[in-house]
């Protein structure tokens, strides 16, 4: 495999174990299903890929350093001997996109429209992107799909969709923005993006069934009795942004009272506030006063990953268009539990109906709110109350999820048969062993297209004008070429100002004057031969090859004499 570059940010791959305050779009903050598989999938890549040097791009504050343990405390770097180097985000254009150290650069989630931008104003074609899909309903993940057509992506770039329901919503959004830009401004605008789907992945030896001293410590360790038939719910306790728990709540108590077994049902995540927290405990009190309900803190990761062991039965009844995949059935299959799931979006993907569990119909109301996604555009609502009002058109068959319950509950065989083919169904599908497969035939693709489209330029004899580029925002003296009375060019000529020489170590004294030093020369030896040069008049041209000759970066060049010039050292001749 060639190297395949990471974007790094903590957000992507480091799990929260605390709770805050809501962020400003309205959203809770705390463990999110994106970290765990941003986590999970860097776990994954170190474990199974076929590499021998990746490379990073790291970018906020101690991402560098977490990576590099990260990877030096990894399992496999007891075994596998590999190179890893890293590349700050705030320096990509000039140690990353110069010269690329890679030829694809993977993000955790979409990838950023800003690197596509930036990747125009170098030679075309020298680096591929790849990035992954999570949450998609927010404004800016909308805007982020609608940039797809506008944005300049190329064929050789992808966005992975975890499942179909996911890849049909990102192919809805931009058909209908390409239909919009068609029918104000005609042509032919299509997103030029390849979509990819492969889903999200698990560990299937770290996720698997019990042992017999596990099981029972586990259900000793939470008061669970033999006779208890342990319904487990992993994930953010959320009514409005994550599964309302009335029909999971109303079918366990449904199951309760209809069968012959007790039922146990364990609440294993985490509340943004101690009310919404209140709120559960007493909505389960008053759904399902005949059920005894547990719950378990899920920022606790030790907890979170000792119930699976407790448990017979996964039950997640989902309402919320957030969802996108549901990393918890795959985890749920892995370990060897029969799933009750709602049949909504990427869960219809995981979980075969009667084989390895039941999907639970689910019902939305055509015509609800039908300016609820304006609303959430302008700001009139935010991202919290977007999610609670789209979530109450959703109903989830609280009888069909009660008889599903019933029938697991009274039939412990039922349980195992349908346990086991989920177990089969994980480590043949989503073991992170072939999920990294995929991605590496996927990067190998991508890394052939772009060799393509470079060769072919190559051959068209010609490179693009790329001086209006990026053409989001083209640079400074494309898009404020009317603001100065003159723009000086390589022709014009240019001469030192008398004393120049002599004032010129007072000016490089003074802080005000010499801001932003790494972007031209500050050599006072070097400024001297060029002032020098300059006592009779020089092009500009001329006075750059004075620089060059010195070793001047040729990026640093033009910003050097501009300096000079500012600083009245040099002054145009007329």
């Amino acid at each position: 495999m060639q190297p395949i570059a990471l974007y790094f940010d903590q957000g992507g791959y480091v799990e929260s174990t605390t709770v805050s305050a809501p962020n400003k779009s309205g959203g809770p903050a705390g463990l999110m299903g994106r970290q765990v598989a941003g986590k999970e999938f860097l776990d994954a890549y170190l474990r199974h890929g076929r590499w021998s040097e990746t490379v990073a791009l790291t970018a906020g504050s101690g991402a560098d350093e977490l990576l590099k343990e990260f990877c030096r405390t990894h399992p496999s770097s007891q075994s596998v001997q590999r190179r890893l180097r890293t590349f700050s985000a705030a320096k990509f254009h000039d140690e990353f996109l110069a010269n690329p150290p890679a030829r694809l650069l993977h993000f955790p989630n979409p990838p950023n429209p800003a690197y596509a931008w930036a990747r125009q104003t170098n030679t075309p074609h020298r680096l591929a992107f790849s990035g992954v899909t999570h949450t998609l309903c927010t404004a800016r993940a909308v805007e982020v799909l609608r940039g797809l057509v506008t944005d300049p992506w190329e064929e050789y770039d992808r966005l992975i969709c975890t499942s179909t329901a996911v890849r049909r919503m990102v192919e809805t959004v931009t058909d209908t923005f390409a239909d919009y830009l068609q029918e104000r401004h005609g042509g032919h605008p299509t997103s030029k993006i390849g979509l990819e789907t492969i889903p999200l992945g698990v560990d299937t030896q770290k996720f698997r069934p019990a042992t017999p001293s596990e099981r029972r410590d586990q259900r000793a360790a939470l008061q669970i009795e033999d006779d208890e038939v342990a319904v487990l719910f992993v994930g953010r306790l959320s009514h409005h942004a994550k599964a309302h728990p009335f029909p999971m709540f109303r079918a366990v108590a449904k199951a309760a009272s209809a069968g012959s077994k007790r039922i146990r049902l364990l609440m294993c995540g985490w509340s943004h506030s101690d009310a919404l927290a209140k709120a559960f405990h007493k909505t389960a009190a008053e759904i399902a006063p005949n059920v005894r309900i547990d719950f378990i803190d899920g920022l606790d990761s030790a907890r979170r990953f000792g119930v699976w062991h407790a448990a017979d039965i996964f039950l997640s009844l989902v309402d919320n268009i957030q969802e996108t995949f549901g990393l918890v059935i795959v985890e749920a299959m892995a370990s060897g539990l029969p799933v009750i799931a709602s049949d909504w979006n990427g869960y219809r993907d995981l979980v075969v109906d009667g084989e390895t569990g039941f999907r639970i119909p689910t019902w939305s109301v055509e015509n609800t709110l039908p300016d609820l996604t304006s609303r959430l555009l302008i700001g009139e609502i935010n991202y919290d109350h977007f999610l609670a009002r789209s979530t109450q058109a959703v109903t989830v068959s609280s009888d069909a999820a009660a008889q599903a319950l019933s029938a697991l509950c009274e039939d412990s065989q039922l349980r195992t048969r349908l346990g086991r083919a989920g177990r089969q169904r994980a480590v043949a599908m989503f073991d992170w062993s072939h999920v990294i497969r995929q991605y590496e035939a996927m990067w190998q693709s991508q890394i052939e297209q772009l060799d393509a489209a470079s060769k072919a330029l190559s051959q068209a004899g010609h490179v693009p004008n790329f001086r209006q580029r990026p053409a989001a925002y083209p640079s400074v003296d494309v898009s404020f070429a009317s603001y100065p009375t003159q723009w000086l060019n390589g022709s014009t000529r240019i001469k030192s100002k008398p004393d120049a020489v002599a004032e010129l170590s007072s000016i490089l004294s003074l802080s005000m004057m010499t801001h932003e030093p790494e972007t031209r020369c500050t050599n006072g030896e070097v400024l001297t031969k060029v002032l020098r040069a300059a006592v009779e008049p020089q092009t500009l041209d001329q006075l750059s090859g004075v620089l060059a000759k010195a070793g001047v970066h040729e990026k640093k060049i033009r910003p050097t004499v501009a300096w000079l010039l500012k600083y009245d050292l040099l002054t145009p001749v007329a």
